[in-house]
């Protein structure tokens, strides 16, 4: 498989990852920890997609508080393929600021947006729904992919989805993984719920990956959110001029708050799912990495850990020795200067915590 010249990406690297606190802080998140191997989480992104987009075609959105650890870290990707975001807006800015950038130099130009703190098993299989969604993005659909669901989870949002007809090309073409339509976009559902979802078969969860022409995007961009489509035009004139930061941070700051899943993709109409399965998570709490048990009493170990009659627990350490006895389902994490003890169960509720920690001032903690 060869890179394709006319397809790009966006590593989407500005989040906070606060529920993986305390090992993800302000200025060291989620993206840039190591949880899987000796490559942090947006470093094995970059490798996932390397073998199909240039690395010249690479863009990375990330905060002005990241962008230069980045650049070092990805030393050959063009500094001007950085986006660095004066202020946190979430995903629907920075995608349409991408778009709007590559669209200045290349008007059919397709991207690929992807969040850099996901894990993917699969590498083979991801590149093959990659390749056969790029295949309908050419065609002028948005594309998401949609992960065939292996269990009922709820802390996924999920797609549901029903047939699509679409004109294959003269030379009878297709794609190795049709499309859906989209239906529907869901919130994350209750256990019974997404038992059900399970059973019915039409249902995928939503993986956050998107493909599509930015001039697609753009006219879905600018029929729902056209605020934030004439800012980002004006933050590619200002750039254009050489205009000073000051003038780009007032620009920035106007912008909508607002993820292109609420922005965008849940009222466009005509949008395309690629069913998945790669071995995928989003890894969003500390929770999620029970599923990837490193010894026989099912729980996840890293650092500096000795544990005697602990079952099912995620238990990680940076600082010192961890010790456990008879814990069962729970989450300790162990780092210089700050320790989280939680229920498995509760781990959603660590970014309501970095929230009150924040509210009673402990902010060198964050």
């Amino acid at each position: 498989m060869q890179p394709w010249q006319d397809v790009f990406a966006v590593l989407l690297a500005g989040g906070r990852g606060t529920r993986f606190w305390p090992l993800s802080r302000e200025e060291h998140p989620k993206q840039l920890l190591q949880l899987f191997s000796g490559r942090s989480l947006v470093e094995e992104t970059y490798a996932r997609i390397r073998p199909v987009v240039p690395r010249e075609n690479i863009l990375v959105a990330t905060t002005s508080l990241l962008v230069t650890r980045l650049q070092q870290m990805f030393s050959d990707i063009p500094l001007e393929n950085f986006i660095s975001e004066p202020l946190p807006r979430n995903t629907a800015p920075c995608i349409a600021l991408a778009c709007a950038r590559l669209l200045a130099k290349n008007k059919d130009s397709i991207l690929i947006a992807l969040p850099s703190d996901h894990y993917v098993a699969d590498m083979n299989a991801f590149l093959e729904i990659i390749e056969s969604a790029v295949y309908y993005a050419r065609k002028g659909y948005i594309v998401t992919l949609g992960v065939t669901p292996t269990h009922p989870e709820t802390g996924y949002g999920y797609i549901k989805f029903g047939e699509f007809e679409h004109e294959a090309t003269e030379n009878k073409e297709e794609p190795k993984h049709r499309a859906r339509k989209i239906l529907e976009f869901i919130e994350k559902p209750d256990l019974d719920t997404a038992v059900a979802y399970l059973k019915a078969g039409r249902y995928l969860w939503n993986s956050g990956i998107f493909v599509f022409r930015c001039k697609q995007m753009m006219e879905k961009i600018r029929i729902h959110l056209p605020g934030l489509a004439d800012l980002v035009e004006e933050v590619v004139r200002l750039e254009a001029l050489g205009a000073p930061s000051d003038a780009l941070l007032t620009t920035w700051a106007k912008m909508p708050d607002i993820s292109i899943d609420y922005g965008v993709m849940e009222k466009a109409q005509g949008l395309v799912v690629v069913p998945a399965s790669f071995g995928w998570s989003d890894v969003g709490s500390w929770r999620a990495l029970r599923s990837f048990p490193t010894d026989d009493k099912g729980n996840f170990v890293r650092g500096r850990v000795v544990s005697l009659d602990s079952s099912g627990n995620v238990l990680y350490c940076t600082a010192g020795i961890l010790c456990t006895v008879g814990c069962k389902d729970m989450v300790v994490v162990v780092t210089k200067g700050a320790c989280l003890v939680c229920p498995v169960e509760r781990t959603q509720d660590v970014k309501a915590l970095v929230e009150e920690l924040r509210r009673r001032g402990f902010t060198e903690y964050l």
